[in-house]
């Protein structure tokens, strides 16, 4: 007996190893059945096409309103642009322009959107929870980073 896949949209079925009307007790007691095999053209499981970003909080990372004060004063004296430049390509590769480019001229992620729409900019290709989760990340990076020389 053959049934269509619940869980995907393809025409990928599942074979029964027992004839289901023919079966002469239930499913689970009979002898010839061994459960739904889903069948594929690899075996493997697929890999998700994306990582997961971490949407962590400000206190998960222990950064108060007055510690976030002081790294948006650090950034925005341009002295540790070295140090905010190197945690910006550690959080993110892929956004660490659009990451600086926040930070540094103090835009949001709405602001970054609307320049992509009026195509001054390239589009971001993160959503805003995933921006923002990586934006707290950088200033997590950044803050180890200023910890460490003793700021």
């Amino acid at each position: 007996m053959r049934r269509k896949c619940d869980t995907c949209l393809c025409r990928t079925c599942m074979v029964v190893c027992c004839d289901r009307k023919n079966c002469p007790g239930k499913k689970e007691s009979c002898e010839r059945y061994s459960g739904f095999r889903q069948l594929s053209i690899s075996e493997q499981p697929s890999k998700p096409p994306y990582n997961s970003i971490s949407r962590h909080s400000w206190q998960h990372y222990g950064i108060s309103k007055n510690r976030y004060r002081q790294l948006t004063e650090y950034i925005h004296s341009g002295k540790y642009s070295d140090l905010y430049f190197q945690a910006a390509h550690a959080a993110n590769e892929t956004i660490a322009k659009y990451i600086l480019l926040s930070v540094t001229q103090n835009k949001s992620y709405d602001v970054l959107r609307v320049k992509w729409e009026l195509k001054e900019m390239e589009r971001i290709p993160y959503c805003r929870t995933d921006f923002y989760g990586i934006r707290r990340y950088f200033y997590h990076i950044f803050d180890e980073k200023l910890k460490e020389i003793g700021k």
